[in-house]
């Protein structure tokens, strides 16, 4: 196998799992923030492994700028803050118990 083509089936691979990862989470595949903390971790470790491979080849500059930005956007807790605040039960709860503090109002 020559070193071209072992370059190029590393760099689909990549780009692979980053497509899923990416996919996975636009569809809420993650159960909890901390599955999204390791993917992103996980994601860091691999991105370092290509690094010295982007700085000459542009496909891998552009993966690593794509798992940049994939790892940004696990990290964000924007995404859990709305899901745990979009549940009735949860503004429910908020309401009573800023309602309870009565004094709190006046």
């Amino acid at each position: 196998m020559s070193i071209d083509s072992l370059y190029n089936r590393v760099l689909s691979y990549f780009e692979g799992e980053l497509s899923s990862a990416r996919k996975r989470l636009e569809e809420g595949g993650f159960p909890n923030f901390k599955e999204q903390v390791l993917a992103a971790r996980r994601i860091a470790e691999a991105l370092a492994l290509l690094a010295p491979y982007s700085r000459r080849d542009q496909r891998a500059r552009r993966l690593t700028r794509s798992g940049e930005a994939l790892i940004g956007e696990l990290m964000s807790v924007r995404e859990v803050i709305r899901r745990k605040s979009a549940s009735a039960a949860r503004q429910t709860l908020l309401i009573s118990q800023v309602m309870s503090g009565k004094e709190y109002l006046q």
